[in-house]
């Protein structure tokens, strides 16, 4: 029935507007006609709605003193980023000023004022080939059984809506930017520019507006990609807001539940072949990504090396070289020297002229001591030294160097056994270590002397020795003619 009232009234008014408009009539003569006022028909005429009246705003002193006073209370507050001034306690302090106002409008003005201070965002069109946005997201993998908690470094090219994305153990310059050389060749080329957070492994200083000092490693970078960057005003996410949003949905999409695999190169390709079936699987993909494609630059002549390089770095006296934090051992012919070192996202190298030495990268704090390599010059000479580190060193030699530093110590002792296993490595030094396993496991097995097996010379399916063994002969003197006599030929049966 209100609906037929309304359809009625527009009825109404369009045949008053009719009458007036088109045929000419008077309004004084058409408001008698319909029965209606002359001054609703003047509100039809200019086009206003059926039922509904338009009147200027009534004034409100009480409101305009109280936005006054709140606005000096504000300018007079002090406020920190987790103690901002809230509706309630606004008119706690309006009271307290003698300012007589309810909380409802002190509440309604708070919320004015918040609403008019926020930004408001323009929407953006994308050029090929044009912009790239950059970012690091903390994720929870699972490596090994063990759950770590790492860095996913995110490039998502803002026109295709393509991703890179790499799991990396810190977020360091040297992670991103290897993410940066990684996803170019992923992509097969380099976008005009990127956008990045005011993060250290990018920026040494903040300058004036959209100004930055640029960290030299990475200045080197852009330079060798012929790439621009870009920076979001400080503690302004937003202004890259694509790729915030899309590396806090890849967590969801792809990294739920944890992702888990033997190695972190494993969780990688498992990420990488996700994010990419995720991306090919929309409609219009394969063609904005062969329009990006083509719009981006070409990939520089050669890959960016990544690594942060350091020049004279000194080794130690126990030969050993402190990288980030972390202590590896390099050969003892290097101790108190100084090396120039590289160190990359998974392993660190050393380097003293030709020579070079490369390590699996480990954690800040932990040391890497190769002993087996690196040592056994100097163990050979320190019997005490071999004891001190013995279980490490024969887990790092391999093969039956654990059992026969069982064996010693089981019929030696400690002590004795590790005055033969440093006969044994110089053995290594000088036989090499398969020569010397060999001869060693058959003198254990036959009870032959240890010292003696290795000097001796032997040649294969013969018992003919170079050299005369003096292992059970009973020496009565100790005079040296008594000792030639036994030597003599003939002087040992």
């Amino acid at each position: 029935m209100g609906f037929d009232r309304e359809m009625l009234k527009m009825d109404k008014v369009a045949a008053i507007r009719h009458a007036v408009l088109v045929q000419g009539r008077s309004i004084r003569a058409v408001a008698r006609e319909f029965g209606v006022g002359r001054r609703t028909i003047d509100r039809y005429i200019k086009g206003a709605e059926v039922g509904r009246r338009t009147t200027p705003p009534r004034p409100s002193p009480r409101r305009e003193t109280t936005a006054a006073a709140l606005t000096t209370l504000i300018a007079e507050t002090k406020a920190a980023k987790k103690q901002q001034l809230t509706a309630r306690r606004a008119h706690e302090l309006l009271r307290s000023r003698g300012v007589d106002v309810g909380y409802t409008l002190v509440k309604e003005l708070m919320a004015e004022r918040r609403r008019a201070a926020k930004e408001v965002s323009v929407p953006l069109e994308y050029a090929a080939g044009d912009l790239g946005e950059v970012d690091f997201f903390e994720v929870v993998v699972v490596i090994a059984g063990v759950e770590e908690t790492m860095w996913m470094f995110v490039m998502r090219l803002m026109s295709s809506g393509r991703d890179f994305c790499r799991v990396y153990p810190r977020q360091d310059q040297v992670c991103f930017l290897d993410g940066h050389v990684r996803a170019f060749e992923a992509f097969g080329g380099v976008p005009t520019r990127c956008a990045y957070d005011n993060l250290k492994a990018a920026v040494a200083k903040i300058l004036v507006g959209s100004e930055r000092k640029l960290a030299a490693r990475f200045e080197e970078m852009t330079k060798h990609c012929v790439l621009e960057p870009c920076f979001a005003r400080p503690y302004h996410g937003n202004d890259k807001g694509g790729v915030e949003a899309r590396g806090k949905n890849i967590r969801l999409q792809s990294m739920v539940p944890l992702p888990s695999a033997a190695t972190l190169d494993e969780v990688n390709a498992q990420l990488a072949t996700d994010v990419d079936r995720r991306f090919f699987a929309r409609s219009d993909a394969t063609t904005k990504w062969e329009a990006e494609l083509a719009a981006m630059h070409p990939l520089p002549w050669g890959p960016f090396d990544a690594r942060r390089m350091t020049t004279d770095v000194p080794v130690s006296s126990c030969s050993t070289v402190q990288i980030d934090g972390s202590t590896y051992s390099v050969p003892t012919t290097w101790a108190r020297r100084r090396v120039t070192t590289y160190a990359g996202v998974d392993v660190v190298e050393m380097r003293l002229g030709e020579e070079s030495i490369v390590r699996r990268r480990v954690p800040r704090g932990q040391r890497d001591i190769d002993y087996a390599s690196h040592y056994l010059s100097e163990l050979s000479k320190k019997p005490q030294a071999v004891r001190q580190v013995a279980d490490t060193l024969v887990k790092q030699l391999g093969g039956r160097f654990p059992e026969f530093w069982e064996r010693l110590v089981n019929d030696k002792g400690a002590r004795e056994a590790a005055r033969r296993m440093a006969r044994i490595l110089r053995g290594v030094l000088e036989l090499g270590r398969d020569e010397c396993e060999r001869r060693v496991g058959a003198a254990l097995t036959t009870g032959e002397s240890i010292s003696a097996a290795l000097l001796v010379p032997q040649v294969e399916n013969s018992v003919q020795a170079l050299v005369p063994s003096v292992l059970d002969v009973f020496v009565e003197t100790s005079s040296v003619s008594a000792f030639d006599a036994l030597l003599s030929p003939g002087g040992v049966q």
